[in-house]
């Protein structure tokens, strides 16, 4: 059946029935759901790009015009509606290559573990946009993907594909936010759809796990502190955020990863999206080799090649970095003193100086002879003071806030926090068990490995699971976890009698993961007794560091199994409450059950 637009245009009756068929045909247009809304300028929004605006937070890859931004537009005429499509890519991967020694690997978003989805969802729109001309051959329709002038997740939520997230993300009912979205705008006057009314509610997990701190509030996001924008920039990084991006190659999946919202969605029926496990999850050291031409040949199709080969390969760099990956060091030397990309030469020299090693303190030096860029100078200045021997360094320099300059406990692999797993533990990936107590602070989660007690967090597990996901990523390879009371039984047992005050001393095997620095406190810590106060000095001076007063209360406020390791007992010098994690007032309460004499 064909409409006609113009001066004697049908009734209302008629686009609803073409809405609906519209509706019914989406599936075999490639597209998962369709929704629909009118073509009113988004007024409301305006005022909130200008304050993002205002504050820095613009990525910089944004239609620069605000008004082009909230105001639909059709050429030589009035736009009536917007048409707004989703379609779904896959959130899981079967059988994924794993990282070890020597063949370490980089992870893809999500997002370009296919082919890329502007390409896909401009021909499904395509497809739509022919199928509506069919009908109604006088239509005008225009589409944008991801760079046109609108606002795509604005669009999406006022035609109900889902509702704006604290994420940023667009959240459907359905299919949660593992969807690319596109929109038309045409002159058709369809009947809009109704918005989803559901929402995040009180959940912060994804500001929470963000791993910059770049979602500054909910629905508010700092692009210039994101990883998925900084994992696509060209130039030098700072130390802090090289050290966050773990070993993304390009996005970052975190906050979308932690959604509660997400849980038990995976869609893979769009074959379009499959990801291929050797680009997915590629191998870092192959990647530093590659031209421009084998790098379009590997990874050209994915949404990850827009910004060339530069980005990739400095971030591989920076990954082999994290995983302090002692057989890249011939390749990482080579980079800094032949390639002629100064982001490239710089980067490889923080690499090296994670690294450390005879090797690359030689090539260190030997590039300072010849290196005239400045960054890289500074950069390989800072290599170098971080691989000189002990001798040669300040003796306060172990007094830093936390002792991240600490080499890992030789059990553990490097913590980047809401990264892919870091380093594939010996044996695999291990499974996390869990129950949950009841205490008088409140209720507490408990955590083993096959090893032993690993976690005991201050909240239930609904609470906690963001922070036990994090600690799972970077110290257990990422093996999820499972609710087991029969596995936990001791420890719980033993809390309980703890509460009770009916035990002082713990008798449970401990699978404690940290640094080598945090490891020597949290075993000193245990030395202290039931009812007895120590002060963080006291700790340092225990352990043969007596200048690291301010290093031992960083390593304090991180010990992973507290109440059975004591570090409640730990004050500060004049009795104060501080540096606990759990806060003061659990601090006051354990002492106080403890009969311990409780300062400020």
């Amino acid at each position: 059946m064909a409409y006609t637009l113009g001066s004697y245009a049908p009734p209302p009756s008629v686009w609803e029935q073409l809405k609906q068929e519209l509706k019914d045909a989406a599936p075999e247009l490639g597209i998962d759901d369709i929704g629909f809304a009118s073509a009113e300028p988004f007024q409301s929004l305006k005022g909130i790009l200008q304050t993002h605006r205002e504050r820095g937070h613009e990525s910089g890859f944004e239609e620069p015009d605000l008004h082009k931004r909230v105001t639909p537009m059709l050429p030589g005429t009035e736009p009536a509606s917007l048409i707004a499509i989703a379609i779904t890519y896959h959130s899981k991967m079967d059988n994924p290559p794993k990282s070890e020694p020597g063949k370490y690997r980089g992870i893809m978003a999500r997002s370009a573990w296919g082919k890329d989805y502007h390409h896909v969802l401009r021909k499904a729109m395509d497809r739509l946009a022919e199928f509506i001309k069919e009908r109604v051959p006088d239509a005008i329709l225009e589409s944008m993907v991801d760079t046109g002038a609108l606002v795509d997740r604005a669009v999406s939520q006022r035609a109900g594909i889902g509702f704006s997230a604290k994420n940023c993300a667009i959240i459907s009912p359905k299919f949660g936010s593992w969807i690319f979205l596109g929109e038309l705008v045409t002159n058709i006057p369809f009947p809009p759809d109704s918005p989803v009314t559901e929402d995040c509610g009180e959940c912060t997990k994804c500001i929470d796990a963000c791993p910059t701190g770049a979602l500054v509030g909910p629905g508010q996001l700092n692009a210039q502190k994101c990883i998925s924008f900084l994992t696509q920039t060209k130039g030098f990084l700072e130390e802090d955020v090289m050290r966050k991006i773990g070993n993304r190659l390009y996005g970052c999946d975190t906050c979308q990863i932690v959604c509660p919202k997400n849980k038990g969605k995976s869609w893979t029926h769009q074959a379009d999206f499959k990801p291929d496990p050797e680009k997915a999850k590629p191998l870092l050291l192959p990647i530093l080799d590659m031209s421009n031409r084998e790098f379009k040949e590997a990874f050209g199709d994915t949404s990850a090649a827009w910004r060339g080969r530069k980005p990739i390969q400095r971030n591989a760099v920076i990954a082999l970095g994290n995983f302090k990956d002692i057989s890249a060091v011939p390749k990482l030397s080579e980079v800094l003193l032949k390639d002629p990309r100064p982001e490239l030469r710089g980067t490889a020299a923080w690499a090296l100086g994670r690294i450390g090693g005879e090797e690359a303190l030689n090539n260190l030096e030997k590039s300072m002879k010849s290196e005239g860029d400045s960054q890289v100078r500074n950069m390989l200045q800072q290599a170098l003071n971080k691989l000189k021997p002990e001798s040669d360094q300040p003796d306060d320099r172990s007094t830093a806030a936390t002792p991240e300059q600490e080499k890992p406990a030789a059990q553990a692999s490097p913590g980047i926090q809401g990264a892919e797993p870091m380093a594939v533990p010996e044996g695999g990936p291990e499974v996390l068990y869990y129950d949950e107590v009841q205490s008088p602070i409140g209720p507490l989660t408990v955590c083993t490995t096959d090893k032993g007690l690993c976690l005991i967090e201050f909240g239930s597990f609904q609470v906690k699971e963001a922070v036990i996901q994090q600690w799972s990523r970077t110290w257990a390879g990422n093996g999820g976890y499972q609710r087991d009371e029969e596995r936990l039984a001791l420890v719980t047992e033993q809390l309980k009698q703890y509460f009770a005050g009916e035990r002082k001393v713990f008798d449970l095997q401990l699978d404690m993961r940290g640094t080598s620095f945090q490891m020597q406190v949290w075993d000193a810590l245990k030395s202290i007794p039931y009812g007895k106060l120590s002060s963080y000095k006291d700790v340092a001076e225990m352990i043969g560091r007596p200048k690291a007063v301010r290093a031992v209360g960083g390593a304090n406020n991180k010990n992973p199994v507290p109440i059975v390791v004591p570090c409640h007992r730990v004050v500060g010098t004049d009795g104060s409450l501080i540096g606990y994690a759990g806060g003061p007032e659990l601090k006051r309460a354990l002492l106080k059950l403890e009969d311990a004499a409780v300062g400020k």
